[in-house]
């Protein structure tokens, strides 16, 4: 329960840099929670982290005129339509700039793709 109010106090002060990506965020995260009940939470890195007991598998992160939806193996996923960014070795993301986005760039199929992958 305490970690749900620390997020809660993030996402208000979120509100005071960009309130519609805001919203958009909210939507994400109840997103997250619903592909994966049992995943641990917490704030990590200024942004909001979804981990499963064998590793982190997806982020949440407010940039200036984005969401940043990060996967830790993103290098792993299918990604046909190269919607994913980042050349790193293991991580990608995904910006979100609008709600249309979540739709367009396919944001659920990635979630639950992240969370079935195994190191």
């Amino acid at each position: 329960m305490r970690k749900n109010l620390e997020i809660e106090k993030l996402l208000q002060d979120f509100e005071l840099v960009n309130p519609v990506l805001v919203i958009i965020m909210r939507s994400l995260r109840k997103m997250v929670r619903k592909i994966a009940p049992d995943s641990e939470e917490k704030i990590m890195y200024g942004g909001i982290i979804y981990s499963m007991p064998e590793r982190m598998f997806c982020g949440l992160f407010l940039r200036k005129n984005h969401i940043s939806v990060e996967f830790d193996l993103g290098y792993l996923l299918n990604d046909d339509d190269e919607y994913l960014e980042g050349k790193g070795k293991y991580r990608r993301h995904l910006k979100i700039h609008n709600k249309e986005e979540i739709i367009i760039k396919k944001v659920e199929k990635f979630i639950k793709e992240s969370l079935l992958l195994k190191i």
